[in-house]
């Protein structure tokens, strides 16, 4: 059914593309000329050209154009999706502006990355005039339609987005499931997950659509009902293999129920689809190292920087957690292997203080990591020589948490234990009000071992615990004193030994247990009181304390 307004006779598109503004961006001169030429023949006035992508971006500065008509190959520098991506990013295309991608690149790494990023249209080469006039015009009668509500979401004026989308809607617009999937992020915009489960419902009941099962995921996902919300994501990917999106779904919603392996390797499926994401590559770093799958991790901040080169979303993090993933994989193997993986470390952090001079805190960080490449390389002498280079730099009295602890693993790494110790624990008081350094503090308290100490305190706590767990209290015992030989300063498994020790010499009056759980607990009296486990210590403290008075009664 077609709308009043619909019935209305619309403009002649070539009294609107003399009003419009438009940007053409491509490095070959003839095709900058054959497009000018056939957009002229449309009737348009206003009409720059770029002949590459930081020209672009240096027009866009100061002017806002209508339609941009961008390739993806655009020469050296950067591409076609990162001049998008600045756009978005530096909010100079706007929702009432049209981004059309015109190009012969038709991989499907391209495409899909392309797609992420939402231009408007893909248009492939080679490109006729009648192609072009009917594909444009399209667009921008559309355009011409949604400008209400393209205004009001520039304005992030949300509600008033919403009750134009729904007057449109119903209006039985053709742009009606257009006005459904914006309404539908619009409701997840300000937290109305119940609206959007509603309406993604409602279309779903009518017919399976791929987008309104991702949008009906996400409402769930939003609204915490992380078990539906996998369902739905799975049926996304079954309509669609291609919705990379669905994946980063699937990833939030295993983490969130405590299973980081499947998370990983949902997004392990988005990269290896769609790998020109660098953000994406960057998370799955992040949850490889979580996982302790550093050859992974490495892979994954191998890909960020490789295809963050230009691009907007390149930053110094990615080479510093490369550079510390090869610190860990080079650590104490004099190998082939060890010593390539060293090499490329030193690498990758001297591109970045070339790259990111200016970053002082960046720089500093790299520096320390240098230092524990050089000592796990047993080359002493250059690990001190650049621990001292970022002491010089250091102002204690201002600092910050990332580089102490930074400092504290190149203290640990060089066998200062007492400094990088008192170290943490002054960290740890002066960022008490801050959750995510603590937690990265107490990790290094408790883990400052390698990463095959830590794998295999952790294996050997989780049999102990299962053992506790069934009552084999002796069995428990070993699993955690064998762990503690791994990573004997682990606050959580110096207080399981000291738990199940103290339950055992209830049962056995064994005296040699009850010293045991005493000497476990002494290891860590240090702890913080920021610390996750302190209250633990001081109530198995208190009560050995009172075993050991009966004892003596």
């Amino acid at each position: 059914m077609e709308t009043k307004t619909s019935k209305q006779k619309q403009p002649d598109l070539d009294k609107i593309y003399p009003r419009l503004k438009f940007l053409i961006i491509d490095d070959f001169e003839s095709f900058r000329s054959s497009l000018r030429l056939m957009l002229s023949s449309f009737g348009a006035v206003h009409v720059d050209i770029a002949y590459s992508a930081e020209d672009a971006l240096e027009k866009c500065r100061f002017n806002f154009y209508d339609i941009v008509l961008c390739d993806f190959n655009l020469g050296a520098g950067k591409n076609g999706q990162q001049v998008l991506e600045a756009l978005r990013v530096n909010k100079r295309l706007k929702h009432i502006h049209l981004f059309v991608m015109v190009t012969a690149e038709t991989a499907k790494d391209v495409v899909l990355g392309a797609r992420e990023y939402q231009p408007d249209a893909y248009i492939a080469k080679p490109i006729t005039r009648t192609v072009l006039e009917k594909r444009l015009g399209q667009l921008v009668m559309q355009q011409r339609t949604l400008k209400p509500i393209n205004k009001e979401l520039d304005l992030e004026n949300y509600p008033k987005a919403i009750s134009q989308c729904l007057a449109l809607i119903n209006d039985k617009s053709r742009y009606s499931s257009w006005c459904h999937q914006t309404l539908g992020q619009l409701y997840l915009q300000i937290g109305d997950t119940q609206s959007a489960i509603r309406l993604y419902e409602s279309i779903i009941a009518k017919r399976e659509i791929p987008w309104a099962s991702l949008g009906l995921a996400q409402a769930q996902l939003a609204n915490q009902d992380y078990s539906p919300a996998l369902e739905n994501f799975k049926a996304a990917l079954k309509l669609n293999p291609y919705m990379v999106e669905a994946y980063d779904g699937l990833a939030a919603c295993y983490e969130k129920l405590n299973q980081p392996q499947k998370a990983q390797e949902s997004l392990e499926s988005a990269v290896e689809m769609s790998p020109r994401v660098i953000l994406r590559h960057e998370k799955l770093g992040k949850l490889c190292q979580k996982n302790q799958d550093i050859e992974s991790a490495t892979e994954a901040y191998r890909k960020a920087i490789r295809y963050g080169e230009h691009s907007i979303h390149e930053k110094a993090d990615n080479y510093l957690n490369l550079g510390r993933c090869l610190s860990e994989r080079s650590s104490g193997d004099l190998s082939d292997s060890g010593k390539t993986h060293a090499d490329e470390a030193i690498q990758v952090l001297n591109e970045l203080t070339h790259k990111f001079s200016t970053d002082e805190q960046a720089c500093l960080n790299a520096t320390l990591i240098e230092a524990r490449v050089f000592n796990g390389q047993n080359n002493a002498e250059a690990a001190q020589e650049k621990l001292h280079q970022a002491e010089c730099m250091i102002e204690e009295e201002k600092l910050s948490a990332e580089i102490g602890i930074e400092l504290a693993k190149t203290l640990y790494s060089l066998n200062e234990l007492e400094r990088a110790e008192k170290l943490l624990i002054t960290l740890a008081e002066r960022f008490s009000n801050d959750p995510e350094a603590l937690a990265q503090i107490e990790s290094q308290l408790d883990e400052p071992e390698s990463l095959v100490a830590k794998k295999q305190a952790k294996r050997l706590n989780k049999s102990g615990i299962e053992q506790f767990e069934q009552g084999q209290l002796a069995q428990a015992a070993e699993a955690f004193k064998e762990a503690l030989k791994h990573t004997p300063r682990h606050a959580a498994l110096n207080l399981n030994l000291a738990q199940v020790v103290t339950k055992l010499f209830k049962e056995t009056a064994d005296h040699s247990l009850l010293k045991l759980a005493e000497q476990s607990l002494e290891k860590i009296n240090n702890i913080p009181e920021q610390h996750n486990q302190y209250r633990r210590l001081k109530h198995l403290e208190k009560q050995v304390a009172e075993l050991q008075s009966k004892k003596q009664n």
